[in-house]
């Protein structure tokens, strides 16, 4: 039987840039805890993001991996918290500066609803487009600050072939990090051997949980530490290839809400006491 059920957030549960979660999907996930599922996201969204996207409704992400897995909640509490290198994200920047039409992001740890990320790098017309799409706003830095930093992030308009060849000297001039691709022509800097994936055992382990017993929902390539993982992956439609292949099971489209109808699905199943039905499918 399913005991816990964790879902991405963009390109998954929500489309990309959309904003907010729609009332079908929080009640799906309010179904699955009301049957006696544990739910949380596994997301590169932190707190102050997610509560804009549930409109302040803190149920949905009380358990779960947040921040690429530098963040593991248990019920509202904070049970594991991995920071960022200042010194390693300064040399990370010196990089990308010598790419056009790309910059560099910092997330403070102490933030406020507003979401102010550091932004380094490209004009700050083009960092507030992105900002628009991410839910962020931006402030123009000229360097990283010295404060505790949660995340950073890559995002560039330039050619997807120059991309990859900055993250790998990203990599080649940090090796205190390590980097995941959430979305095109944005990628995530995480902490050298932290990802959702890692973050996923410490949180079976709280829960007491076996990894046969857990549902992940992806879509994308930062899915994968955990797709590759649990033996009920499943992605949507949208999804990677290598997310895609990655997983055991396939929905339909984000866009239709595929995610919040295999909720209630397995909602149904855990009520009557069997396997949901899309994971029954020959």
């Amino acid at each position: 039987m399913i005991k816990l059920v964790l879902s991405d957030v963009d390109g998954t549960l929500i489309p990309l840039g959309k904003g907010k979660v729609s009332k079908y999907a929080m009640d799906a996930i309010a179904a699955v805890k009301e049957a006696g599922v544990e739910f949380g996201l596994a997301t590169g969204r932190d707190v102050v993001e997610l509560n804009g996207l549930f409109e302040g409704d803190t149920r949905a992400f009380e358990t779960g991996i947040l921040s690429n897995g530098k963040k593991i909640f248990v019920d509202g509490k904070l049970e594991r918290l991995m920071l960022l290198n200042n010194e390693a994200l300064k040399r990370a920047l010196a990089v990308v500066r010598e790419y056009p039409n790309t910059f560099m992001t910092a997330y403070p740890l102490n933030t406020n609803e507003s979401n102010p990320i550091y932004c380094m790098g490209a004009p700050k017309e083009e960092v507030e487009a992105w900002g628009r799409t991410y839910s962020f706003s931006a402030i123009m830095a000229s360097d990283v600050p010295d404060e505790e930093i949660i995340g950073s992030t890559i995002a560039t308009n330039a050619p997807e072939q120059m991309l990859d060849e900055m993250c790998q000297r990203v990599l080649e001039a940090c090796p205190e990090f390590d980097i995941a691709k959430p979305a095109a022509r944005w990628w995530d800097i995480l902490p050298k051997g932290v990802n959702k994936g890692t973050a996923l055992q410490y949180l079976l382990d709280d829960l007491g949980i076996r990894a046969d017993e857990a549902v992940m929902f992806g879509d994308a390539d930062n899915d994968l530490a955990i797709l590759r993982r649990l033996e009920n992956a499943v992605t949507v439609a949208e999804a990677t290839p290598a997310a895609f292949a990655a997983s055991k099971y396939h929905i339909g489209r984000c866009e239709d809400e595929a995610v919040a109808d295999a909720l209630l699905d397995i909602a149904q199943a855990s009520r009557e006491g069997r396997m949901p039905r899309f994971m029954t499918k020959p």
